[in-house]
């Protein structure tokens, strides 16, 4: 496209629906503008996975409150900061995170499925009784994507977000729990029950 419009590709800039080079820039339709443009590549996939670690990584911060008399648990802010290549789309790749994070939550504080092991019976099998977040239980998220393209993963320099909103999340809760409250709980969902017995004695 930058060669059609009389840019050398090396010092091309495409940025806000314009090819730009020095002062000159030109509006990306007029490349199109008489005919249609087509180009053909090929990706072949080597040894890379062999030679290289290849995976995303990401790390979350959760700050919870714990009520002293009832152990009510409110999660209070969310922080996840992820390194997964270059970010092609940072509002959908946010969107991604804050969601993961959001359904890592519900799988920490309450969703759960009741199942009556004798009938093969789903108990909760409907959302009266299967409890989700809802806005009120999320009430800040942030997201940092660190800046870094791996030039070994794709001519994009990208890596999938995939399931990095999610991982770590639960574990994040749980342990802001036990800072709080000084109870370790070891199974999901982190509920009343599971924790009022071991909470300290309330003044």
């Amino acid at each position: 496209m930058a060669q059609k419009l009389g840019f050398n590709s090396a010092d091309a800039v495409f940025a806000g629906g314009r090819v730009k080079s020095g002062k000159r820039s030109v509006a990306l339709a007029e490349a199109a503008k008489d005919t249609e443009l087509v180009a053909e590549d090929a990706m072949e996939y080597g040894d890379l996975a062999r030679k290289y670690q290849q995976s995303t990584f990401g790390a979350h911060f959760v700050e919870v409150g714990v009520d002293a008399a009832t152990a009510e648990i409110r999660i209070r802010r969310m922080l996840a900061v992820c390194a997964a290549g270059r970010i092609l789309n940072p509002v959908s790749a946010r969107s991604q995170v804050i969601g993961a994070m959001t359904m890592g939550a519900g799988a920490a504080l309450m969703e759960e499925l009741a199942v009556d092991r004798r009938f093969g019976f789903f108990v909760n099998h409907d959302l009266a009784g299967y409890e989700v977040p809802v806005h009120a239980d999320i009430p800040h998220q942030d997201v940092i994507f660190l800046e870094e393209a791996d030039p070994t993963t794709s001519p994009m320099k990208a890596k999938g977000v995939g399931e990095l909103g999610i991982c770590g999340v639960g574990a994040a809760v749980a342990n802001a729990i036990h800072n709080a409250t000084g109870v370790r709980v070891r199974d999901y969902p982190v509920t009343l029950d599971k924790l009022l017995a071991g909470m300290p004695a309330f003044a």
